[in-house]
């Protein structure tokens, strides 16, 4: 008697991110691209040469371009699959509809109004397809507790593949998903064989991300080492530097003197290491050194004031968040640059509304990331008792939200709102569980 007004609900809620990804794709088709995503372009064009960008972003344009519509059906992809893996995860955590279209439309919800989220689903970036297949492995792996479903650890573990090939720093947000899997499989699943095989499939993911960074597909050829860390350290460097009142940067090749501090205070910025190197460049500061020496002189500089080290890293932090004064930085990319693929905006005018939408709303303090971040943790710690069966979800999530976004504090090299989303997903979505947990009188509605 109840299943057709819940399958009415589910259908009607996935009919959301349906609209939405026409909207986003159908306003910015075929995709809003800047360097990072023209770079994927040329390497799914002319064959993968590097790993300073992850090539499962290539791998992705590839297929897509054997289907209709693309590259712009990659946009509505990540848009579509973004929302409705969240709506899946609710409909199988809740046996109450009320409680499933709750925890669906809070996701929703929170997803729609935060400008890091919308402005970065309308560009060719990894990060929202990251964020997208966070969503389908969640989708697949997060259900009630019991014996984990074949199909469901088959489908989680292809999801979590390309999440952690797409970004680096995926790591810290799938971990505690996987661990829970694990204790699932290990305490629900009959005969020591089964156990092993399943645990082995839960595994898998994070040795074949790693292979996709080493060596390039289809020919296996070995792809040569990244070295963009020393990006991150210059940044870190110059940060201390602006700090301290010290200057830690290597003598330059010809040069008989350090930068001096005063010039590291004029450019230092806490939102993007290329402008802090741009500006130095302008100056006629070089900042052309060597791996090994920015290694030395970034672990001198974080020794000599780890206080000043973190300070930097600190402001970093709150600028990725929106937690400082201003705008946030780079909400959104407002076009396509200039590209040799004969990519150009379908329709200029809605493209360019959709960018001042997402740009007027980024200004406001309400709507940021950190009201996101604090919010869903606030939400679980007044949650957490209602509902025993998915407190281990629960906090999961909240180990992902907070792991994710304590890699940004250790290693990002700048403040773009991209970075943020992956763990605005898994926010978003303890958020909606949590919500639903609190509805009065519906606490019994868990799955036991």
């Amino acid at each position: 008697m109840n299943a057709l007004p819940r399958l009415v609900a589910l259908g009607l809620l996935l009919l959301v991110p349906a609209l939405a990804a026409a909207y986003v794709a159908g306003s910015v088709w075929p995709g809003l691209m800047g360097y990072d995503s023209l770079l994927a372009f040329t390497e799914s064009a002319y064959g993968v040469t590097t790993v300073t960008w992850p090539p499962m972003h290539a791998y992705l344009l590839t297929l897509s371009g054997q289907f209709p519509m693309a590259p712009g059906s990659v946009i509505f992809l990540q848009v579509f699959a973004l929302g409705a893996g969240g709506v899946v995860v609710a409909f199988r955590l809740f046996r109450s509809t009320l409680q499933a279209s709750l925890a669906s439309i809070v996701y929703l919800a929170a997803l729609a109004l935060s400008p890091s989220v919308a402005g970065t689903l309308a560009v060719h970036w990894r990060d929202p397809l990251t964020a997208a297949f966070f969503a389908l492995t969640a989708a697949a792996w997060i259900g009630p507790p019991g014996r984990p479903p074949w199909p469901g650890l088959v489908l989680g573990a292809a999801a979590a593949t390309v999440c952690l090939s797409l970004r680096y720093n995926a790591f810290p947000v799938v971990v505690p998903l996987t661990c829970l899997m694990v204790y699932r499989v290990w305490r629900y699943t009959p005969g020591m064989l089964g156990r092993l095989a399943a645990i082995l499939l839960l595994l898998a993911p994070y040795p074949l991300a790693v292979a996709s960074v080493t060596w390039r597909l289809p020919d296996l050829q070995h792809l040569p080492r990244a070295e963009n860390i020393s990006t991150t350290r210059l940044f870190d460097i110059v940060g201390v530097g602006a700090c301290s009142g010290k200057s830690f940067l290597p003598v330059a090749p010809g040069a008989t003197a350090m930068t001096p501090p005063d010039a590291l205070r004029k450019v230092y910025r806490p939102v993007h290491a290329n402008l802090v190197i741009a500006d130095l460049r302008a100056r006629g500061y070089s900042t052309d050194f060597s791996y090994a020496a920015l290694r030395a002189a970034w672990l001198d500089a974080v020794i000599d004031d780890p206080l000043c080290f973190l300070s930097h890293r600190r402001l970093v932090l709150l600028a990725q968040v929106g937690a400082l004064k201003g705008d946030p930085f780079y909400i959104t990319h407002n076009g396509i640059d200039p590209n040799p693929f004969g990519f150009r905006l379908a329709r200029p005018d809605a493209a360019a509304a959709y960018v001042t939408g997402v740009v007027e709303r980024a200004r406001a303090y309400w709507n940021r990331p950190v009201v996101l971040l604090a919010g869903s943790l606030i939400l679980m710690l007044l949650s957490f008792r209602a509902a025993p069966s998915r407190r281990l979800v629960k906090l999961a999530l909240a180990l992902g939200t907070i792991g994710f976004t304590g890699l940004l504090f250790l290693v990002s090299p700048a403040a773009d709102a991209r970075y943020i989303v992956p763990a605005l997903a898994a926010a978003a979505l303890l958020a909606g569980i949590s919500a639903a947990d609190l509805l009065p009188g519906r606490r019994s509605g868990a799955v036991k």
